[in-house]
């Protein structure tokens, strides 16, 4: 179900910054289910390849774009909550599910970066990741610190 503050995307915003990516992810959702570009495994696989979050090769078995929507679900309505300037725990703890499929470690190179990074190799964990990383830099307070508002961008 589409959301007023969301305007509908059926393109991957081409602006690689966190909370660009965070807003063209959730703004996929339309009120005309035929135009959601996440309505079938393959149009899904296309939107992400699209955004840079899936490989070529890659697909989405039917649990990852049941967990694929539930994760754009969880996080749309955090971002409302967030923009209605209330906490919402239930959807928080959605959203922390979700992301959990990312399988998120801290990784050091050899000269010393820092950086989160996706322990799985499946390309399904590593979108997630990417997500949850996007969520993580949106919300730093060293940059913004805030997440990007429905329909607003960052």
């Amino acid at each position: 179900m589409a959301h007023p503050d969301y305007p509908a995307s059926s393109d991957p915003d081409p602006d690689p910054a966190p909370p660009h990516l965070i807003q063209s992810f959730a703004s996929t959702l339309s009120a005309d289910p035929d135009t959601d570009p996440l309505r079938t495994r393959e149009a899904a696989a296309a939107w992400l390849r699209t955004a840079g979050l899936l490989p070529a090769e890659s697909r989405l078995t039917t649990s990852e774009h049941a967990a694929l929507l539930r994760l754009r679900t969880s996080i749309r309505d955090v971002l409302t909550a967030h923009a209605g300037g209330h906490q919402d725990a239930e959807a928080a703890a959605r959203l922390t599910k979700a992301l959990a499929d990312g399988r998120l470690v801290l990784v050091v190179d050899p000269a010393s970066t820092v950086r989160l990074a996706s322990a799985a190799r499946a390309s399904y964990p590593n979108l997630v990741a990417a997500i949850a990383i996007a969520i993580a830099e949106s919300a730093d307070p060293r940059t913004s610190g805030k997440w990007p508002r429905p329909g607003h961008g960052p």
